[in-house]
């Protein structure tokens, strides 16, 4: 769900910039940010409604080691944004 929330929350946000016109995005960056708040959408509503059974074949699915690669790239920014509040000093 954490990743879910992280797509859906991150993909959103870059619409509503595109959308106010404060970046411009091309019309297939826009689709896959369309895809990535569909799919966020849909990780959240399969851990809040789906069955014990299925969150636990996708948690199985996720944690292959090619899996592993994709949530390292999605999870990139988030590190990037929060890097400078923990640098040491």
């Amino acid at each position: 769900m954490t990743i879910g929330l992280l797509m859906l929350a991150g993909s959103a946000f870059t619409l509503y910039l595109a959308y106010n016109g404060s970046i411009f995005l091309q019309w297939w960056a826009l689709a896959i940010i369309g895809t990535l708040v569909c799919g966020g959408a849909a990780l959240i509503g399969i851990g809040l409604l789906g069955s014990h059974s299925l969150v636990d074949k996708w948690a199985d699915a996720a944690s292959s080691h090619e899996a592993s690669v994709v949530l390292m790239v999605i999870s990139f920014p988030v590190y990037c944004v929060l890097k400078p509040f923990y640098q040491t000093r």
